[in-house]
């Protein structure tokens, strides 16, 4: 775990390799049964010493005797951490999605304020991913009250959150906060993040390399930072890179091969788009992405490819098809506050030839995060707390900070009222 967190930062000697060749130094004594947890550390070894193709088997066998487990056992949460690191790693944002779940259920459970933290962090990343802003904050805004209270300032949820929003301000201030943090604290994880902060602020901004130089020696096999692949793989095409953007296609659809998720199939079929430049086959891609991301949990990744595929539809000049595309991409952006991107639509609409759409409603101060809107749909048909919570995979405390959030929000003090509220709840 320490060589995990520290990464660029770890002394000589302890790097991850260096502790991957101790634990097969370690074999497990004879007649012992296996635990998830020493399937977790063979997976782990063999993805250091031999690289992602060969862990693949041991790293999905190692989940699946994590997910099969009891999670009354405090061992578990430590199961579970590297669990979602390793389902990252596999590019699996289903599988993230629902361990981060379980393993902040099982945190809340047992009060560990460690564990707690390190899911509300997995499960940030995901909501990021998915385009639920509101649940990311919610998560990193946590997730950095619990770090203050330990005395650990951590600003990168903030950091994150300022990227997709399209701050740049905000952000770039940011950078200088989170570096200095990593190195205090000897978190080496934070600088891959915060590179992958700049990758989506300069790619917002249409500046295609200064996004491709975020990571100018590519991402590698053990990288958690497999997510970034598809920006990435814009930043490479759109600078001029047309090589990298090639490998990087190869690489995601090496990785959507083995997990075939909407969204990983996605985001493949929209590298090979981009690596096919002004080639006819680009339209067939670009429409497979948006049909795979349809499909996907959140909106982001389908707002990404719809906003692509409009780019080259205005470039291969098929302004009309263009501005259907775009307008869709802005909506979306927009409505999910990637306001960088939003904007970047917005330019391209005007260069497609349509006056320039208005500036974005204010959102009301009462909307409904898509969490909240979820949790509020059940309780108005009378769910209780505990079976929401079943129902959605959330503890209850959970359930208990969403409903009073929705509560201030819609100006209702009952469930009964909440039930009289239900156009403000969405569909």
């Amino acid at each position: 775990m320490e060589a995990q967190i520290n990464d660029q930062l770890a002394p000589e000697g302890a790097t991850r390799a260096d502790v991957a060749r101790v634990a097969q130094s370690l074999p497990l004594a004879p007649g012992m049964a296996a635990t998830a947890g020493d399937l977790l550390l063979d997976a782990d070894t063999a993805l250091q010493l031999q690289g992602l193709d060969a862990a693949r088997p041991g790293l999905r066998h190692a989940i699946d005797a994590v997910q099969q487990g009891s999670p009354d056992s405090l061992e578990m949460l430590h199961w579970l951490a590297a669990a979602c690191e390793d389902a990252t790693i596999l590019a699996d944002e289903p599988m993230l999605h629902g361990l981060s779940r379980r393993m902040e259920t099982a945190a809340r459970t047992h009060g560990t304020m460690l564990s707690l933290a390190l899911a509300l962090s997995h499960a940030g990343v995901w909501g990021l991913l998915a385009g639920d802003l509101a649940e990311a904050r919610r998560c990193f805004g946590e997730m950095s009250a619990l770090a203050q209270a330990r005395d650990q300032p951590w600003s990168l949820g903030s950091l994150l959150l300022a990227a997709w929003r399209g701050q740049p301000q905000q952000a770039y201030a940011l950078l200088d906060q989170v570096a200095g943090e990593a190195g205090r604290q000897g978190q080496g994880y934070q600088l891959l993040f915060a590179s992958y902060t700049r990758c989506i602020l300069e790619l917002g901004q249409g500046r295609y390399d200064a996004a491709y130089a975020t990571f100018p020696s590519g991402i590698a096999d053990t990288s958690q930072l497999k997510f970034a692949l598809p920006d990435l793989a814009e930043a490479a095409q759109r600078s001029g890179h047309h090589g990298a953007a090639a490998d990087i296609a190869c690489q995601l659809g090496r990785l959507a091969a083995a997990s075939p998720s909407p969204v990983m199939l996605g985001f493949a079929a929209r590298a090979r788009a981009l690596a096919a430049g002004d080639s006819a086959d680009a339209d067939e891609l670009y429409r497979e992405a948006i049909d795979q991301h349809g499909h996907s949990p959140g909106t982001a990744h389908l707002a990404r490819s719809h906003l692509l595929y409009g780019e080259w539809l205005r470039r291969a000049r098929r302004p009309r098809d263009a501005r259907l595309t775009l307008h869709l991409a802005y909506q979306l952006l927009n409505d999910i506050g990637a306001d960088g991107f939003a904007e970047r639509a917005r330019a391209e609409l005007a260069a497609a030839g349509e006056t320039r759409p208005a500036e974005p409603a204010a959102r009301r101060s009462h909307d409904l995060t898509p969490q909240e809107a979820r949790v509020a749909r059940l309780a108005a048909t009378g769910a209780t707390n505990a079976q929401i919570a079943a129902q959605l995979y959330l503890s209850p405390n959970t359930v208990d900070y969403h409903l009073r959030k929705v509560f201030r929000k819609l100006g209702v003090t009952s469930r009964r009222q909440l039930a009289r509220a239900q156009p403000d709840l969405g569909p």
